[in-house]
């Protein structure tokens, strides 16, 4: 298995992880990017990009951003923290994959839900050893997941 640094982790991880969930606040508020421009005193362009994870907020602009959207500003430290373990996660799942490295910069681009989604479906698969590759407790799953992932097996008579 190749090192560490030989893994295809994407410089661009942390633009799936905020961006998407200030579009998805603004879009649950029935925001349009003008409207939150003209709320937080940011500029539409700049908010596209945020959006689109081509730019990184600042601390007063997660902070604005928060405020307008409802949320506590731990929400996006929360947000970061939990994609992160996914990504972690998913790397090691794609480890055990024959999957060509070549093509995980895009698995990293899908959306947070949709990498999540993927992570699910390479464990079952094809499962961490036991006592954890990366040291996390899948945390990060369980909560965001919740008793949605819990399938009742189909019981033969």
């Amino acid at each position: 298995m190749a090192s560490s640094e030989d893994t295809a982790t994407p410089p661009n991880e942390t633009r799936q992880r905020i961006g998407p969930a200030i579009r998805t606040l603004r879009q649950e508020h029935h925001l349009s990017l003008s409207d939150l421009a003209q709320q937080t005193g940011i500029s539409v362009s700049y908010l596209s990009r945020l959006e689109k994870g081509k730019s990184v907020p600042s601390f007063t602009l997660l902070y604005r951003l928060a405020q307008v959207l409802g949320v506590d500003i731990g929400f996006f430290v929360e947000t970061e923290k939990t994609a992160t373990e996914i990504d972690q996660r998913l790397e090691q799942a794609l480890g055990r994959t024959s999957l060509p490295r070549a093509i995980w910069p895009e698995l990293f681009n899908l959306s947070l839900a949709a990498r999540e989604a993927l992570l699910e479906f390479l464990e079952q698969l094809n499962p961490p050893v036991s006592g954890g590759e990366n040291g996390t407790s899948g945390k990060a799953q369980a909560n965001r997941s919740g008793s949605r992932n819990r399938r009742a097996e189909p019981q033969e008579d």
